[in-house]
């Protein structure tokens, strides 16, 4: 039938659909059932070592036996020890906040809700901070992260400052690789997300978006309890009082299963002089260098 092949407009429609049913609340409970449920003790260690012969993953780098992970969740969401992700020296430096695939890094111009390309789709800078667009109306500069599900899963500080607050913003929980970008150019805008608001020591303001993915979003912040995140979800933005400190390459938060973090920032007050090329990167390498107002 004529519109029916492969990558017809047809044919990805009906995907999309399928995806978004595949991704709606009613599948979410067992999701989480299966990433929570126990495994038993002698069970743990060889699941393990099998996925990480499956994904690459490094056990070597792990802190701690294996069994101590009761859980898949646990064992994706695993801590590593704390020189395995050595931080950027350069003060200058604004440094991954994940493990995973620079998918883009730019600038974008003034704009009510300017648009920068993310592997061929579109991300809606405004959009993806809700409340906060007004922030970045002026211009500014951006990168994104991709984690796998093979990928190290938590989340760190791209600079040093203050997290003044923290917004849970509902959405669908689609897939962020390239099959979702295909299907839903917007998905990064549109999925469930965590926005993170944080003061540069310096001065200025960052913004680092933490975006579910397809399934087990659960996203995780050190400094806020899951029932308080899961509560507040769809509520304005929660101002920290006192604000919380965080150095650069400290740990903010985790996910359950592969997703994309991004990093956002107003123009005036940093400069960039550097921006490093898409491709793998590591938690605490540089992403961006200029001047040093954010870093610290």
């Amino acid at each position: 039938m004529r519109g029916w092949g492969p990558g017809s407009m047809m044919d990805r429609n009906f995907l999309a659909r399928a995806f978004e049913m595949a991704a709606t609340p009613v599948w979410y409970p067992l999701l989480e059932r299966t990433a929570d449920a126990r495994l038993p003790v002698p069970v743990r260690a060889p699941l393990f070592r099998a996925l990480a012969r499956l994904g690459g993953i490094d056990l070597s780098e792990v802190d701690g036996p294996l069994e101590r992970f009761a859980s898949l969740g646990e064992f994706f969401a695993r801590p590593l020890r704390h020189d395995a992700r050595p931080v950027d020296p350069d003060a200058a430096a604004w440094v991954s906040p994940a493990d995973g695939v620079l998918q883009a890094v730019g600038s974008f111009a003034a704009g009510r809700d300017p648009v920068v390309p993310v592997k061929g789709a579109a991300l809606p800078i405004g959009r993806a901070l809700g409340p906060h667009a007004e922030a970045v109306s002026g211009g500014g500069h951006y990168f994104v992260v991709y984690l796998a599900p093979n990928d190290y899963h938590r989340v760190h500080s791209p600079v040093s400052g203050r997290v003044r607050s923290w917004q849970s913003v509902p959405g669908t929980r689609l897939p962020v690789n390239r099959l979702g970008f295909r299907l839903r150019p917007d998905v990064l805008s549109s999925n469930e997300r965590v926005i993170l608001e944080l003061e540069a020591t310096r001065g200025g303001t960052v913004f680092v978006v933490l975006v579910a993915a397809f399934g087990v979003a659960r996203t995780r912040l050190t400094f806020v309890t899951g029932e308080e995140l899961r509560a507040r979800a769809g509520g304005a933005p929660v101002a920290l009082d006192p604000p919380i400190p965080v150095v650069r390459g400290e740990e903010i938060g985790s996910f359950n299963l592969g997703s994309t973090v991004l990093v956002i920032w107003p123009a005036p007050g940093h400069p960039v002089l550097w921006m490093r090329r898409a491709g793998a990167v590591r938690v605490g390498e540089g992403v961006v260098r200029g001047a040093p107002a954010g870093a610290g």
